[in-house]
């Protein structure tokens, strides 16, 4: 049985003061790993409309981090400007220090799509032995994201997301089908911000009921508002990856698209 023990951070959002972000995240991750976190998963946009360069300080005070306190850390949802155009992406840092993963937004949501450009690709990668799939906050809408990634061989899938407290109903509705079809567990993290968004946070694994046959979603969090960490750890049995791959076998692609 392999397993990741995971970090959701439910940070604030500060629009004036980015500097107060920085450095709560960075608190909140050191506190993370004292809980024996390898994953530390920050929310979307909890940098606001900040675009980070490839040089940028805010990049290299978490590569010095992850480093320091030998973790992955996943800085949620960005802007980014290291290419030649503005992207919406999801970083992963190594305990290395190293970005090994720059997840794209694909679909973008309202406003975005008057500041980046929308990825075009989704692709897993390595966290220790597993690998780990990003589906950035509007990407959940769309099935086939979860569902290109888990055909990749993604294990496990970040939702790092900004949901207002209209939308947490249809989030974790989304959420809860993208783990069942998929059989595959989902870290979904939401900042706070009093009034507008709530927080919510959830880490969504798996239980499987041999009697009856049925596949249940299992709360490995329990949800709540405010600023604060959530620390679980994600098992994952070869009975779960058994499931996964007969579902994946009674897929009938031919079915699904038509010239």
């Amino acid at each position: 049985m392999q397993s990741l023990t995971v970090a959701i951070v439910q940070s604030g959002l500060y629009p004036k003061d980015e500097k107060r972000a920085v450095r709560e995240a960075v608190s909140f991750a050191r506190k993370a790993a004292q809980r024996s976190a390898r994953l530390v998963c920050f929310p979307e946009h909890w940098l606001i409309d900040r675009i980070l360069s490839s040089d940028d300080q805010i990049y290299g005070t978490f590569s010095d981090l992850a480093k320091e306190l030998d973790i992955y850390i996943n800085l949620g949802g960005i802007f980014d400007s290291s290419e030649s155009k503005i992207y919406f992406v999801s970083p992963t840092i190594s305990p290395e220090g190293k970005i090994v993963s720059k997840q794209k937004k694909v679909h973008l949501f309202s406003r975005e799509n008057n500041i980046a450009v929308g990825g075009s690709s989704f692709d897993p990668f390595k966290i220790d032995d597993l690998n780990v799939g990003v589906m950035v906050c509007h990407d959940v809408v769309f099935p086939e994201s979860a569902r290109t990634l888990v055909l990749k061989g993604a294990e496990i899938i970040l939702n790092p997301s900004l949901i207002t407290v209209q939308g947490i109903e249809p989030w974790r509705a989304y959420l809860t089908a993208r783990v069942l079809e998929n059989r595959v567990p989902i870290v979904a993290a939401n900042p706070f911000l009093k009034d507008r968004v709530p927080g919510g946070s959830v880490l969504m694994g798996l239980k499987y009921g041999k009697a009856q046959g049925i596949m249940q979603i299992q709360e490995l969090v329990k949800s709540s508002t405010g600023k604060k960490i959530y620390v679980s750890k994600l098992s994952l049995s070869e009975e779960m990856i058994a499931l996964r791959n007969e579902r994946l076998s009674e897929r009938k692609p031919e079915a699904y698209f038509k010239d």
